[in-house]
């Protein structure tokens, strides 16, 4: 597959295709270990709201200022993902808290866990043939800020299941 392909959006990603590719800030990486069970890693994943074309088409200055006074417009959506245990001593090297990758080839599972890090209805899971190359995305911010309401607070209005 060409980088010249499109990428998709996080807020897209379901389990009716399996050909995805994405470009991501892994935002969170801890590592699990639940006994009698083999550990695994946990990542949540954030892309960007605008497209990889549109940041292309303006100079690294204008991309700065964007970024630091529209810093809401590009924060995206998140999506948290599992790498089994013999997968993650492959990977161990390569994902790296803050680093923006390239990623495609990986399973949509629902996101059923018990322990939900985030939001979406699906999340991913790392294959022996998910591909993930490190690449600068400028436009994915490295904050992430998720505030509530404080009125959906009062009110209980959020998920509990979190």
């Amino acid at each position: 597959m060409s980088l010249s392909w499109p990428f998709d959006f996080i807020k897209d990603v379901n389990d009716s295709k399996h050909l995805w590719k994405i470009a991501v800030r892994i935002t969170q990486l801890w590592y699990v270990q639940i006994p009698p069970k083999s550990g695994h890693l946990e990542m949540i994943l954030m892309d960007s709201k605008v497209t990889h074309n549109f940041i292309s088409t303006v100079n690294v200055f204008q991309q700065l200022y964007l970024l630091k006074h529209f810093i809401s417009i590009f924060k995206g959506d998140k999506i948290q993902v599992s790498v089994k245990k013999d997968e993650f001593n492959q990977r161990n090297q390569s994902l790296l808290e803050n680093k923006t990758y390239v990623m495609h080839n990986f399973n949509v599972l629902r996101n059923d866990l018990q322990f939900k890090a985030c939001d979406h209805v699906y999340r991913m899971q790392f294959t022996a043939s998910t591909t993930l190359k490190q690449r600068e995305f400028h436009d994915i911010p490295e904050l992430e800020y998720n505030f509530k309401k404080f009125s959906d607070i009062l009110s209980g209005n959020f998920r509990s299941d979190f």
